[in-house]
């Protein structure tokens, strides 16, 4: 179910991109973002698309796809911990922007599913959590430019995490 949320969700941002072209700023990108949940860290690939409403103010969407599994030994008993995705979309802020980069501030709501499994038995669970970070772009060029930012994300259930992430940007329009 969730590829087929996935697919649907990139097509609608790949339409919205052609259609909005003309009217606002349009960025889609793909990087690599570590997340560290309390001492266990993840690898994940981050696709993000986002719509600049001004040069200041805008709204970004972003789905972060876990890779491999983190070894965690609780009580004597160690098993298999993965992050199977982040689903999010933020609000973004960007203070200080001009044609080369910018600096931003965002804040969100986002959902994470994982995954453990120990001695043959495993289990799913999910969370929802307010999240807000900061980063900042550079553009080499009109349209290709590199991305680095951090999230926090304060979960439901009281965890916490950290993303740290480098991504390529592309600019659409505007």
């Amino acid at each position: 179910m969730i590829r087929t949320v996935l697919v649907s969700s990139l097509s609608v941002l790949a339409l919205a991109a052609g259609a909005s072209a003309q009217e606002g700023q349009v960025r889609v990108g793909a990087g690599y973002e570590t997340a560290d949940f309390d001492g266990a860290d993840f690898d994940t690939v981050v696709v993000r698309g986002s719509y600049d409403f001004t040069r200041y103010l805008g709204v970004e969407g972003q789905l972060n796809i876990g890779l491999g599994d983190e070894s965690v030994t609780v009580g004597g008993v160690t098993g298999d911990v993965s992050l199977d995705y982040v689903a999010g979309v933020f609000g973004v802020v960007r203070p200080l922007s001009n044609e080369n980069g910018s600096l931003f501030l965002r804040a969100g709501y986002t959902t994470t599913e994982g995954e453990a499994s120990v001695a043959g038995l495993s289990a799913t669970a999910d969370d929802q959590a307010w999240a807000y970070g900061v980063g900042g772009e550079y553009f080499f060029d009109g349209r290709n430019g590199v991305r680095a930012d951090y999230t926090r994300f304060d979960y439901e259930d009281g965890g916490e995490g950290d993303f740290f992430g480098i991504s390529y940007v592309r600019r659409i329009g505007g």
